[in-house]
């Protein structure tokens, strides 16, 4: 007879710890086991066979690794220097409580950056998060009640301002949608397509059902991780950081100096990789350069703040005040009288054209005219099988294949029908038809309405 094995020793389910299990294993309340897992980058992992649905599970080995950080001492050393100084206050020994006050317990985070991060390209593809939040709380206000400081938003919106300064000099900006939530950009950084979310510049209600404690943990950590990332690229640049941000914009940008691109040996350039690459250098270096040679003088009622950032990351430059050296004036509101020695466009003529990397047609972007639909740059319209006539239009301006596009289309409906039932056909076929007959209808019914006008 083999050796007996004790219950819950060697099954799936004892390699997991219960949310309550591991707390009290670390010796930490509920608030603390959070900000240390979010700091961490540890989160929950359900055995195969979950016992109770109710509970939440974390994997044994994750709570050992959590047992060595060394920010478990640090955050005892609060719990201590805090309950030092709510026996000073409730004794009301001011000078007591002063003294303790000044020695408050501090800690850093930049281990856990370069134990989370060991190569700089990791913490550039985990930007994403970081700067959508960062700007998020850039535009947020201060609210002692749901312990949002002042200094959490102005070092948000600091190093939110330090970054886009590195995407001016830089030119990295790629992308911009405008949409109801905010403004997406797209920057292409160390060969990294980083994405975020900034939002309007509008007043900011904080709704009061939202656990920002869990936010703010997050924020601090991406504080320390934006810091890094921005002197490593202000270092590659040749700028020096941090940058004193109240100096002129153009002197600034001045100072920086672009690494040159990489060159492949041309032995390489029937290989179709190399092709690729050679082709994606050759876009970025257009998009760089798309307003190269253009001064823009930006209206009071315009986007200034995301205006500058794509005009100036395209090559463009911005004039303060009204001069003749003006070659595009952007305008968002009506006016009676345009200055023919310059073009006179809106805000979204910009954003167009660094979209589709191509300067669009002037005409219908100018003041007062209705604009056209404004596509996002996100969305692979040719492969998703359908091509907007907006799209149509900007490919036959480029000189772009249409037919291609409207083939994979059509191969696409085709085959979307081959793997329908056969009642399911039978209803498409009818939904057809009838959309058909409406179709006829409509025009028909527009053409007696054209010849009765035409009478009377």
């Amino acid at each position: 007879m083999g050796k007996l094995i004790k219950k819950g020793v060697k099954s799936d389910s004892a390699k997991y710890y219960t949310k309550g299990k591991a707390m009290r294993k670390l010796q930490l309340n509920t608030q603390q086991f959070h900000r240390l897992c979010i700091l961490k980058g540890i989160y929950p992992k359900d055995p195969k066979k979950k016992k109770d649905q109710a509970k939440t599970y974390y994997h044994i080995k994750d709570i050992k690794f959590l047992a060595h950080e060394g920010l478990l001492e640090k955050f005892r050393d609060i719990d201590c220097w805090l309950h030092k100084l709510r026996k000073a206050k409730i004794r009301k020994d001011v000078i007591k409580a002063e003294k303790i006050q000044e020695n408050m317990p501090t800690y850093t985070l930049t281990h856990l950056v370069k134990e989370r991060y060991p190569r700089f390209i990791d913490a550039v593809r985990d930007l994403d998060d970081a700067l959508s939040l960062i700007c998020l709380f850039a535009s947020c206000p201060s609210n002692k009640d749901l312990k949002i400081s002042s200094e959490m938003t102005k070092m948000s919106e600091r190093l939110w301002n330090e970054f886009e300064l590195y995407l001016m000099a830089s030119k990295s900006i790629r992308k911009c949608f405008l949409s109801i939530k905010g403004i997406y950009y797209q920057a292409e950084i160390k060969g990294q397509q980083v994405t975020w979310l900034v939002p309007y510049q509008f007043t900011q209600h904080l709704p009061f059902d939202v656990d920002y404690s869990i936010m703010t943990t997050f924020l601090e950590f991406y504080h320390t991780l934006l810091k890094f990332i921005n002197y490593k690229l202000y270092q590659e640049l040749s700028m020096p950081y941090p940058p004193c941000l109240t100096e002129n914009l153009d002197r600034l940008l001045a100072t920086a100096v672009l690494p040159a691109e990489f060159q492949f040996d041309p032995i390489f350039n029937t290989d179709p990789d190399i092709q690729k690459i050679a082709k994606q250098q050759k876009d970025n270096e257009k998009a760089k350069n798309i307003f190269k040679g253009f001064v823009f003088l930006l209206g009071r009622e315009t986007p200034r703040y995301s205006l500058e950032l794509v005009i100036r990351s395209c090559g463009g430059k911005i004039v303060e005040n009204d001069c003749d050296s003006v070659t595009h004036q952007v305008v968002d509101r009506p006016l009676s009288i345009l200055n023919p020695t310059r073009e006179t466009i809106q805000p979204q003529w910009v954003y167009d054209s660094l979209n589709f990397c191509f300067l669009m047609p002037l005409a219908q972007y100018k003041p007062g005219n209705t604009l056209p639909p404004h596509l996002s740059p996100f969305v692979d319209y040719k492969s998703e099988g359908y091509v907007p006539e907006r799209l149509q239009e900007i490919m036959k301006l480029k000189g772009e294949d249409i037919e291609e596009a409207k083939k994979i289309e059509k191969e696409r409906k085709q085959l979307g029908k081959i793997m329908m039932t056969r009642k399911i056909r039978g209803l498409y076929t009818k939904m057809k038809l009838v959309n058909k007959r409406k179709k006829i209808m409509i025009d028909r019914l527009k053409k007696r309405r054209e010849h009765s006008s035409d009478n009377s």
